[in-house]
């Protein structure tokens, strides 16, 4: 297995969180192991990655109920093809897959080729905020605006303690920055902060399952990113600085990747 998998224990329910390689953005999949049956929470990015999940969930002898997708970013949606099942996503997800996935596909699918889908496989459930529960289990579905992007689905598990987040937060992992939303996303952080005795068990996008600590270290990494855009305008200086910052964090190809959103070329003027 080119990836690797991190196991959450709360009470009835194991969370398998498949973790990507560097080449395949670092991405978590979460593989939510119920009594009776599987859900899985983002497709990952790569089709070969997607296939290990895939395989994975397989050997767990449950079935696979559900595949959540969480926002429209190419690292959480594009591994869809790989599951033979309908994707369920917020309806303001689905609209954004619907609107601009297979563009986005096919920018990825020319850079690497077949190992990513030429095409997005487009929601064909929507899942609304609110909670419902299966068996006897609680289950809260959550709509998070203007964070890393501006609609994104985190599902909790209250009195288990656990915060499926996804890319709410990241842990020790180069955040994606590319749609600009510092003083919201951190606002909502120190939300999450203040009431976080609420959920111990932290499940980022992005990196390996932590506690309520990533809140301040995220605050941390959006402060530090807000400051050091307002001084620089040269996206190698820019990911050099945050390199040097934050030296034992993975993903640097996700720098790579945000650059043309957050350094984007010069128009000649008319």
């Amino acid at each position: 297995m080119q990836g690797s998998i991190a196991k959450t224990f709360a009470k009835d329910i194991t969370i398998h969180t498949y973790t990507a390689p560097d080449e395949g953005w670092v991405v978590n999949t979460q593989i939510i192991e119920l009594p009776t049956e599987i859900f899985i929470v983002d497709a990952q990015y790569m089709l070969p990655f997607a296939e290990e999940v895939a395989n994975y969930a397989a050997k767990l002898n449950k079935p696979v109920s559900r595949l959540y997708v969480t926002h429209y970013h190419p690292d959480h949606t594009l591994g869809a093809a790989v599951f033979s099942m309908p994707v369920t996503a917020l309806a303001e997800v689905k609209a954004k897959i619907e609107a601009v996935g297979d563009r986005v596909a096919a920018e990825e699918h020319e850079k690497h080729g077949d190992r990513v889908a030429k095409t997005a496989v487009k929601p064909s459930i929507v899942v609304a905020p609110g909670r419902e529960t299966v068996g006897d289990i609680p289950i809260d579905f959550i709509r998070m605006q203007n964070a890393e992007t501006a609609d994104a689905l985190m599902i909790a598990f209250p009195g288990r303690g656990v915060l499926v987040a996804q890319d709410f937060i990241y842990n020790r992992v180069h955040v994606f920055l590319g749609e600009r939303s510092f003083d919201t996303w951190a606002a909502a952080l120190r939300d999450y902060q203040l009431n976080a005795t609420k959920y111990r068990t932290l499940l980022p996008g992005h990196g390996q399952p932590a506690g309520v600590e990533l809140y301040g270290e995220m605050l941390a990494y959006l402060s530090f990113t807000k400051r050091l855009l307002q001084d620089v305008r040269d996206p190698a200086i820019f990911k050099s600085r945050l390199v040097s910052a934050f030296p034992n964090y993975a993903g640097r190809v996700l720098l790579d990747h945000e650059s043309r959103f957050l350094f984007p070329p010069k128009t000649a003027s008319a």
